[in-house]
């Protein structure tokens, strides 16, 4: 597709005659704006041609079983459309990283198992009982989706909860009706079915705690209602454009016992029909997540009041794109005042800027303007004159809108309650004020919902795999200030409340790690400064008072005698004294004379 200079003649009414100065009286007259610049040359295309008398078909696809469902009543519609929610954040500047910063720093630190109850090294039967269930528990998620780590299964679950609200994961259980493996469903297939009128008792597995400090999975007897869930996948999906017709999926709640077929949602109780049924045919179960909205079962994402920021701000850009790519003011203007150019002189005009002026089409483009007096009055009146305006400086120079969509970005942002340094805005930010914002948004925001999570794998998944000695829990970064930590610890340690296994759970819990179990004959629950005592205990004589290192030994290990008697412990004990003195005094005039030494040499 070639380019060509192309002429654009724009012609006006004549002008009501203006009063102006003796020179140019009655100048109004008519005239002639055209814009001359670089055009792409288009060809026109005949689409009649051979075009056949066939009578034409509908090309409309077949009916959306989501809208058919929900118009049967079967399934609940959500307050926005989950597809149109999905996208958003591929065209807003804002929302992605807000997603991303939550996705991130809430599921993306891994996870470790905590036992329950204390093991040592030693094989008792207990130890063993608790080794097993450990490599159970790293098998198991190590696999539980073989497309994905259980992380990055985490990761596409927290993504579609902050995009849209809702998250679903589907649980696929064994033969024996044991939790095998998990797979995440996009959100924006899925659509909820109505909650059941009548309550259907179940039994729940749960954590009971025992008496003797043990824990163990009983059934407790509830009354629940469930609900069904849809799948509506297009078989081919490009650009948005749906190629093909639709299937359709059922999924069964979570913790519902009865079997559904998977293909049309209906309950299957006759017993027959259940022998026969293909285990193909049956329906899985389905974990919905969601950030819990009062007037919908569906959940709402955090953003959802921002909405017409997020538009705003996209409509702005476009703007900007389209103000820069048609370049709305010409670089300058070509003024002919009481006369035209002629025919030659357009050509030649229109041959130098397709040959001469390279670069973007439309910031190359200038403006001519003809204008003709209407009468013979005046002294010029027959006098022609060409100026040449420079409209450079009127030109955008910066994008427009940007107070705007600086606000409508912070709306977003603060949506989420992230500090701005999350999202790469650390411009006024200081060492202190970015380890503040570490500390906060951690505990304020990342850390609740970590929380979450894991009490959801302890009280409902674990139970249901029969895991009684272990907890789930997701790994956090380290936020904990170093210095005052230690503080902490020496603290607790001098008055005999930090023990070695009270200090190795924080020491784990602060640094996401899982230290090895101490050894068999060390006394764990002891503080260690008592251990230590004991280790250098004095081996002297039982007379002795203390049998410790007390100041006798300080004072034989400095003067190299060793006192006899309460006056010789005075005077040793001032002899100490003045020696610590004079080296004191010795010290601090060394110090004195090598900052003098320093000022000589820099003066």
């Amino acid at each position: 597709m070639a380019k060509e200079a192309k002429l654009t003649s724009i012609q006006t009414a004549p002008a009501q005659t203006v009063k102006s100065n003796n020179v140019n009286q009655d100048a109004g007259g008519r005239v002639r704006a055209m814009v001359i610049g670089m055009q792409k040359r288009t060809e026109t295309v005949d689409v009649t041609k051979d075009a056949g008398t066939v009578g034409g078909q509908s090309k409309q696809l077949e009916e959306d079983p989501f809208e058919a469902l929900s118009a049967a009543g079967q399934l609940i519609e959500p307050p926005f459309d989950m597809l149109t929610l999905a996208l958003l954040p591929e065209n807003n500047t804002e929302l992605g990283p807000c997603v991303e910063t939550m996705e991130v720093n809430i599921e993306g630190f891994g996870y470790r198992f905590i036992p329950r109850v204390t093991v040592t090294e030693t094989k008792d039967e207990l130890s063993k009982l608790v080794h097993a269930e450990k490599v159970q528990l790293t098998n198991f998620f190590m696999y539980a989706s073989i497309e994905d780590s259980f992380t990055m299964l985490r990761r596409k679950l927290r993504k579609d909860l902050e995009v849209t609200g809702n998250a679903y994961l589907e649980v696929i259980r064994d033969a024996k009706g044991q939790v095998q493996a998990f797979t995440h469903i996009p959100s924006y297939q899925m659509r909820l079915g109505r909650m059941e009128d009548k309550q259907f008792q179940v039994e729940v597995p749960i954590h009971e705690l025992q008496i003797d400090g043990s824990v163990k999975v009983v059934r407790v007897k509830a009354w629940q209602r469930f609900r069904r869930y849809a799948q509506s996948k297009a078989i081919h999906l490009r650009n948005l454009s749906y190629l093909g017709g639709y299937k359709l999926r059922w999924f069964k709640a979570y913790g519902d016992p009865r079997i559904y077929d998977n293909t049309n949602g209906t309950l299957i109780e006759d017993a027959d029909k259940l022998e026969r049924m293909p285990e193909d045919r049956k329906a899985n179960e389905v974990i919905h997540f969601r950030l819990y909205s009062s007037r919908s079962p569906y959940g709402l994402p955090r953003y959802v009041g921002n909405l017409l920021s997020i538009f705003g701000d996209r409509a702005s850009e476009e703007i900007n794109y389209i103000t820069f790519k048609n370049n709305n003011i010409p670089s300058m203007v070509v003024l002919v005042s009481n006369g035209q150019l002629t025919e030659g002189s357009i050509q030649r005009i229109e041959s130098f800027v397709e040959s001469q002026i390279q670069g973007s089409d439309n910031y190359s483009k200038f403006l001519l303007l003809e204008a003709e007096a209407s009468g013979d009055d005046g002294e010029d009146g027959g006098q022609v004159k060409i100026a040449i305006e420079r409209l450079v400086e009127e030109q955008h120079k910066d994008a427009l809108f940007q107070n705007y969509s600086n606000n409508n970005q912070e709306k977003v942002r603060r949506a989420f309650r992230l500090p701005p340094i999350f999202l790469g805005k650390a411009d006024d930010y200081t060492r202190n004020t970015a380890e503040t914002s570490r500390v906060l948004a951690d505990e304020q925001i990342f850390a609740p919902e970590r929380d979450e999570f894991d009490q959801f794998i302890n009280r409902r998944l674990f139970p249901d795999m029969g895991i009684i000695y272990h907890r789930f829990k997701s790994n956090s970064p380290n936020t904990t200030d170093n210095q005052q930590l230690v503080k902490i610890l020496a603290g607790a340690e001098k008055t005999g409340g930090m023990t070695p296994r009270i200090a190795r759970l924080l020491i784990e819990d602060i640094l996401s790690l899982e230290l090895p179990p101490l050894p068999d004959d060390f006394p764990a629950d002891v503080p260690f400064s008592m251990t230590m005592a004991e280790a250098v205990k004095n081996k002297a004589d039982p007379t002795e008072p203390g049998q410790q290192v007390t100041a006798l030994k300080l004072i034989e290990s400095l003067t190299g005698s060793q006192p006899d008697g309460d006056e010789i412990l005075i005077e040793h004990a001032q002899q100490l004294n003045e020696f610590m003195e004079r080296k004191f005094r010795s010290t601090v005039k060394n110090l004195h004379a090598l900052d003098l030494d320093a000022l000589a040499d820099e003066g």
